[in-house]
């Protein structure tokens, strides 16, 4: 999440200003990703749930797949591409969960308005 609130305020096309001013904006997709990704993450550590959900896709699991802290990491930040991927290019998701709001206006990190040359230029 941190990754996506920097290119988000600091990004080609922000939607915020600020850190304050996109939690304000973006709350409420920051926390349905939250819950998604936190409920694929948990499953990775049930065989018996998460097996039958790889297998659909061809892969086969015989044990839980975060034995290891750093392997635990990779696949909390793969879960959280993935999820990001789902939310915003899969229609029947996109059109379900709530979206990041729209960039700013162009001009947008002064609010949209044009600053003013200085005085004698």
């Amino acid at each position: 999440m941190l990754k996506r609130a920097y290119y988000l305020v600091t990004g080609p096309n922000p939607v915020a200003r600020t850190y304050g001013e996109f939690i304000e904006k973006c709350w409420i997709p920051l926390l349905v990703r939250f819950a998604v990704d936190s409920g694929v993450y948990w499953l990775s550590f049930y065989p018996e749930l998460f097996n039958p959900l790889v297998s659909r896709f061809g892969f086969e699991l015989h044990s839980p797949v975060p034995q290891y802290a750093v392997v635990a990491f990779f696949i909390g930040l793969g879960v959280d591409s993935l999820v990001d991927f789902a939310v915003t290019k899969i229609p029947g998701v996109k059109d379900w969960l709530p979206q990041m709001p729209p960039p700013l206006a162009p001009n947008g990190r002064n609010g949209g308005m044009t600053p003013k040359p200085p005085e004698g230029a």
